[in-house]
């Protein structure tokens, strides 16, 4: 039986590690894109060269590549809730879809490249209707479920915020469709290596200028709303690290908007400066920084759980906000030669649906948890032995009776919560222990009063 743990224990250490050196692999790919894309009017000679255009077709090989493992792995992790859920069965059915579709856009468009040495315009307004367009229909979909889920549970503001934030989001999404679709219709319809590349700058008080503006402050909203749900849910996992530590790490994401702040306070003139290659170079990196610094905060969680289904949808959502935040803060726009940005934003869908369906089976599993802990104190008042013995010499043993009755009452009652959501969120028997303490001091207090 040992070695049977000691087995499985090893396997999901490998499995973790064979995980990791994906998401690395892709995440560095992205960023090099992400990178050549918002300097890509300084890199017109090198992008048009050869150097430029294997560089191109080595991130799509490994964009192709790295979403067919993704979509892998997250079928093999998400079978137990796709059995009870078909929202999630559909959802997932569907991405999968859209990202082949996607994936079938960019290998015609790297045939277009190598052929014909030139590409439609079509290709980059297909990827940003089909991108953005099915991104904000994931995020007002988990968005009304969990409204409604709040509406019928009330257990938790966090589950409010995030489903407040997903609507924002979606927002966001549809407006970058709307000025994205523009600016390329007004582009060639076909792009060549002679091309101009030219990002837009517009005046202070312009339309455009207004928009983008108001474009930046309803994602801050939505980042900060995602900010404050997500801390209050892995405030409830998060137990066994101290209150200040875990509020450092949370609060860590909030360095990414670092690169922001400069331009909105006028602290960094982007209109004068004459390093404008290397502020680039580092907005692109610390939006990036963003996704990393929400993963370590679920990762630093997760690490402190046993094995168990919540640990993998923290780890899920930590892969997912690693992408997603590569993934959604580039645009195409500017339709350089060839078109670097296309890669991250076909893999938009899948890294939003990571975040989304690991956010969706912690909160499940966090109101299951509440479900149980409240089943528990409600057995627990009610065990007259129990609450007589308060104070007595005979505490300490009616605690531990308790504590072995309660405990097999608790499984049964998980069992049955686990085959309506597929999540299985076992209670340990020191769990029960501590709860139990727990109402008896409650108990105790309102005695006294």
């Amino acid at each position: 039986m040992a070695n049977l743990q000691q087995s499985i224990f090893f396997s999901f250490l490998h499995l973790d590690r064979k995980i990791l050196a994906l998401i690395s692999i892709i995440f560095t790919v992205l960023v090099i894109e992400n990178i050549d894309s918002i300097v890509a009017d300084f890199l017109v000679e090198f992008n048009t060269s050869i150097m430029g255009i294997i560089l191109f077709i080595t991130i799509s090989v490994g964009y192709l590549a790295g979403q067919f493992f993704l979509l892998k792995f997250m079928d093999s992790n998400s079978q137990t809730i796709k059995s009870r859920s078909r929202l999630i069965a559909n959802l997932q059915r569907i991405v999968t879809i859209v990202q082949y579709i996607l994936a079938g856009n960019m290998i015609l468009l790297i045939i277009q490249i190598l052929v014909l040495s030139k590409y439609s315009t079509m290709s980059l307004i297909f990827v940003t209707y089909a991108s953005n367009i099915f991104t904000a229909v994931l995020l007002i979909v988990f968005a009304l479920r969990f409204i409604a889920w709040y509406k019928n549970k009330k257990q938790s503001l966090g589950i409010l915020l995030y489903a407040l934030a997903f609507l924002i989001l979606s927002f966001t999404e549809v407006m970058a469709v709307l000025v994205d679709s523009y600016f390329l219709s007004q582009k060639d319809q076909v792009i060549t290596p002679t091309s101009k590349v030219k990002f837009h700058d517009f005046p202070e008080g312009s339309f455009f200028n207004y928009y983008y503006n108001s474009y930046s402050y309803i994602d801050y909203a939505s980042f900060f709303l995602t900010l404050l749900a997500s801390a209050l849910l892995l405030y409830h996992y998060g137990k066994k690290i101290n209150r200040p530590k875990l509020v450092l790490v949370i609060s860590l994401p909030l360095l990414s908007y670092t690169s922001a702040l400069l331009d909105q306070f006028n602290i960094y003139d982007t209109d004068t400066s004459p390093d404008l290659f290397s502020y680039y170079i580092f907005q692109s990196l610390t939006r990036t920084l963003g996704g990393i610094l929400f993963a370590i905060s679920f990762w630093l969680v997760a690490r402190r759980l046993p094995e168990s289904s919540i640990k993998t949808f923290l780890k899920i959502t930590a892969y997912g906000f690693i992408l997603l935040y590569v993934s959604n803060h580039v645009g195409v726009n500017t339709a350089p030669y060839p078109p670097f940005g296309m890669n991250s934003l076909s893999l938009l869908p899948l890294t939003s649906y990571f975040v989304l369906f690991g956010l969706y089976s912690s909160a499940l599993s966090l109101s299951q948890d509440i479900t149980l802990r409240n089943h528990l104190r409600s057995m627990a008042r009610s065990d007259n032995n129990l609450l007589s013995s308060i104070g007595t010499a005979q505490m300490e043993t009616e605690v531990k009776r308790a504590v072995g009755e309660l405990k097999d009452v608790a499984d049964e009652h998980e069992k049955e919560l686990a085959k309506q959501t597929g999540i299985e969120n076992p209670i340990a028997e020191n769990e029960v222990e501590d709860y139990l303490r727990q109402v008896v001091e409650e108990v105790s207090k309102a005695r006294k009063k």
